[in-house]
């Protein structure tokens, strides 16, 4: 490694020139500051944002916030704990031979899909 610092990067340009382009893109002032309130909300760099939504939209896939990760595996837990209590009341139906009001359970399963398949929409279509 050279000991002058401007050598070693022009050596290292140099080197992997190759590798990598630099791209300039002009936005509005308002986008800019969107975009760099949202990447420093998410820990991210506006370059890394940039790049990784560039690459994500090109593959046709969504970029989702942390906030919404957590949420959506906080559902998940909540999912797994309702399926658990079904699956015990379903023990217990079985052992006494009868349903109080099957009807009513069913009904509440299509309510709480409804609420899921909503709160979905509405966190992965919000603005960020």
């Amino acid at each position: 490694m050279p000991s002058n610092s401007a050598e070693y990067q022009k050596q290292y340009r140099e080197k992997n020139r190759h590798k990598t382009r630099n791209v300039t893109v002009s936005i509005p002032l308002g986008l800019y500051q969107e975009f760099s309130a949202f990447a420093e909300a998410q820990g991210m760099s506006l370059s890394a944002l940039l790049r990784e939504a560039t690459d994500l939209q090109m593959r046709s896939v969504q970029l989702k916030s942390r906030d919404v990760s957590e949420e959506l595996k906080e559902l998940r837990f909540l999912l797994a704990n309702i399926a658990n209590n079904v699956n015990q009341i379903a023990r217990h139906s079985n052992r006494i031979k009868q349903v109080l009001d099957e009807n009513a359970v069913l009904q509440q399963i299509q309510s709480l899909e409804q609420t899921v398949e909503d709160f979905v929409d509405t966190r992965l279509n919000a603005p960020p």
